[in-house]
């Protein structure tokens, strides 16, 4: 049975200051149903009516939500959502959606149904309410709070739409059995579906097509089916990996041997995955899609041919001749960092192009140009050979090659940490007042002891990586053997770091600069163009610092990677893939991205004013975010309750003095699984920001500052390709400069 897809849609997915709105025609080729947001508060949501007529005209079924608001009376609420229909309810029910963290005096599941009662007093008579929740969510404001079971089994009657962002399924919390519709990622592709923002919320239905009629009284046309399942695929490699989501972040949940054929079921959106199924239904998950060969039609007889490889079976393929690629842990194997890397018949520019290899790509290699910049390889599957330059393959076995060591700040977790209480403290050579001073400390650094064997003295270390001898009377201990869950230390004039370990409701390591604005050493940059347009060569944010020598820096916006027929090594010759941004941009008062999007813009002028969407009038430097999260000191309504993920902030104080630089790892069970976007606006609320931004995220989040040795330290841990301390290769960035 394949679930029906459906997006649910506001405001954010329409840009206003572009003519056009949602493009519902586009939308219906790609989805059977849509929910369209109605309000909050006591604010409709301003593109709600084009929306809901629109998507009428287009001929798509439609429900709506209200973002239920605890901080203004629920009737109320609900007298102003009726009004947004104007007597036009859909054809599919109307949701509460219960996420609300503001805390107000109608919180709470007693006044949900307060909510629902009387919303169902004004509507007609029969037309079907539902209720949008999280799972975790839903059991802290309702049974942990002690509700009455016959009061719980009250909300029973309503539809559920749960929101969980897993490839395996929902939770469904009590009183429910099972959920209606599942908003399964927030991370959509916008423009396939006829939107404006790049990113959209997308839902499951329940069932196929035809329940989906029924359930709701209603007859589509065909039901579109982006990846038609049902294709035969035979596994190409030794062992394949079978994951549970469409990424090298997900967990593995087992392998498929060498010609074992499998069921494709779905595939993400640019189709580098493919969900699969065992022919006997054994293990479903997701594989790379590089490593399985399109049979067609129906399964060879008896599903599988011999496990060496060397068998005959009738699925077009013969094993005579050929040996099984080699595994893994030989030695040898590269994988691709472009996003499309050329094959040529020899080692140079000059030879002819044969094909490509894709990003992340392993292959193995044969053979090595006398210089060794070009490497002869070989894929895996054996079905491509050639010469492809070296600099765009990294040694799947050469730990230097993933990680630089030398970047990443020690945690230290053995060692006794100390704060400092007074106004300056030298670092000294020795332990002693005699011996040279090497640096000082500031009141209130936090740092940790690398040595108390001399009475009277401690050896610390900085975060830029320098360390020295200080007196012990100025330092008090703030924690034993472990690092404190606050560490904060005066890295430049007007910019402190500050980390901070939280450990609920997961746990979460953050990072922030906090950067003084009325500062007269500051300079900011944001990577530029060297050719002034929007292609720019990928770096990492630790290169980018050190290539422009500056003292901090962040990953910026978004970018895309290019297709094969712009060439790396012409474009980008000191290397780095080409990447286009996807946003506004401009660098040393040169734009060289002038897209209108609906994206949040950062306008830095030459004397470091800085604004939030607001354009000024002469444009110096510009990067671009992703979305707000924060808006006079609020969190922004209705952000998504998405899957904890690393993530990059930017915000500003209420007086414009303060810039809120935030970086959260993700991804790394046990350290740091990273934040939603709600969560990320209540951490930049917490370090006073009043307008605050999402910048780029997941793999491209890192933060790094310059250290003594003038190299770049990394002071969180990025995570590229399932790698923790790894950083990823970036479209742009935004850097500080600390005059002398």
């Amino acid at each position: 049975m394949a679930n029906i897809i459906g997006p649910d849609i506001s405001f954010y997915q329409d840009d206003p200051e572009t003519p056009q709105g949602v493009n519902f025609t586009k939308m219906r080729e790609n989805a059977l149903f849509v929910i369209v947001r109605a309000g909050q508060n006591l604010w409709g949501d301003r593109d709600f009516k084009a929306n809901w007529s629109g998507a009428k005209a287009a001929g798509l079924p439609r429900g709506a939500y209200w973002f239920y608001d605890s901080r203004i009376d629920p009737k109320q609420q609900a007298e102003k959502w009726v009004s947004m229909f104007e007597g036009d309810f859909g054809e599919l029910p109307l949701f509460g959606d219960f996420e609300d963290n503001y805390g107000g005096p109608y919180k709470g599941w007693r006044h949900w149904y307060d909510f629902l009662e009387r919303f169902k007093q004004l509507i007609p008579n029969g037309k079907e309410i539902g209720v949008y929740t999280g799972y975790y969510y839903w059991l802290e404001n309702t049974v942990a709070t002690g509700i009455p079971t016959a009061s719980l089994n009250y909300f029973k009657q309503y539809p559920l739409w749960i929101a969980a962002y897993n490839p395996t399924g929902p939770n469904v919390p009590k009183p429910w059995d099972d959920w209606t519709l599942w908003q399964f990622t927030d991370n959509g592709d916008g423009p396939k579906h006829g939107v404006e923002s790049l990113n959209i919320d997308l839902n499951y239905f329940n069932g196929d097509q035809a329940a989906f009629e029924q359930r709701f009284g209603l007859t589509l046309g065909p039901a579109p089916i982006p990846t038609p399942p049902g294709k035969n695929y035979r596994v190409t490699v030794t062992s394949l990996k079978v994951r549970s989501g469409p990424g090298l972040s997900y967990d593995q949940i087992g392998s498929i041997k060498l010609n074992a054929v499998v069921e494709r079921l779905e595939s993400n959106a640019d189709e580098t995955w493919h969900k699969v199924r065992t022919l006997d239904g054994s293990l479903t998950g997701w594989s790379f899609a590089a490593y399985l060969q399109n049979l067609g039609g129906t399964p060879p007889d008896g599903g599988e041919t011999g496990s060496g490889g060397s068998g005959t079976g009738t699925g077009g393929e013969t094993g005579s001749g050929t040996t099984n690629p080699p595994d893994e842990e030989d030695i040898d194997w590269y994988r691709v960092t472009a996003s499309s890397l050329k094959i040529r018949t020899g080692p140079g520019l000059e030879y002819e192009s044969i094909g490509t290899f894709k990003f992340g790509e392993l292959v193995e290699k044969l053979d090595a140009s006398p210089d060794n910049q070009w490497l002869k390889v070989r894929s895996k599957d054996g079905s491509k050979t050639g010469w492809s330059f070296g600099e765009y393959l990294v040694s799947v076995h050469d730990p230097s090659s993933e990680t630089p060591p030398s970047t990443t700040t020690p945690e230290f977790n053995d060692r006794n940490w100390y704060k400092v209480t007074t106004s300056t403290l030298n670092l000294r050579e020795s332990p002693n007042l005699a011996s040279k001073i090497l640096g000082t400390l500031t009141k209130n650094d936090v740092v940790p002891a690398l040595d108390e064997s001399n009475p009277g003295w401690v050896k610390t270390q900085k975060l830029d990586g320098s360390s020295g001898w200080c007196s012990r009377d100025y330092l008090a201990q703030v924690s034993a053997a472990k690092r404190p869950d606050s560490v904060t230390q005066v890295l430049f004039p007007g910019v402190t770091y500050l980390r901070k370990d939280l450990t609920s409701p997961r746990p979460i390591v953050v990072h922030v600069l906090a950067i003084d604005l009325q500062s007269q050493k500051l300079e900011f940059l944001v990577t530029p163009s060297a050719n002034n347009t929007d292609v720019l060569c990928a770096r990492a944010t630790s290169k980018f610092l050190e290539e422009f020598k500056l003292h901090a820096a962040i990953n910026g916006g978004y970018f895309s990677y290019l297709d094969a027929s712009y060439n790396p090594s012409k474009l980008c010759p000191n290397g780095g893939d080409p990447v286009r941004i996807s946003d506004y941009a401009a660098s040393r008062g040169k734009i060289y991205s002038n897209k209108k999007t609906a994206q949040p813009v950062i306008h830095i002028g030459k004397k470091n004013q800085l604004s939030i969407n607001p354009k000024k009038p002469a444009v110096f430097n510009a990067v671009s975010g992703d979305r707000l999260v924060v808006v006079e000191g609020q969190v922004v309504k209705n952000l998504a309750a998405q899957i904890p993920n690393p993530r990059t902030g930017l915000g500003l104080s209420k007086n414009g003095r303060w810039l809120t630089l935030m970086v959260v790892d993700g991804r790394q069970p046990g350290y740091s699984e990273g934040v939603t976007f709600p969560e990320l606006a209540e951490l930049l609320i917490s370090y006073g920001v009043h307008t605050g931004a999402n910048m780029d995220g997941g793999g491209s989040s890192t933060m790094v500052m310059r250290g003594y040795d003038g190299k770049a330290r990394v002071l969180n841990s990025p995570i590229d390709m399932n790698q923790p301390g790894r950083e990823r290769l970036v479209g742009n960035h935004l850097g500080l400069f600390i005059k002398p």
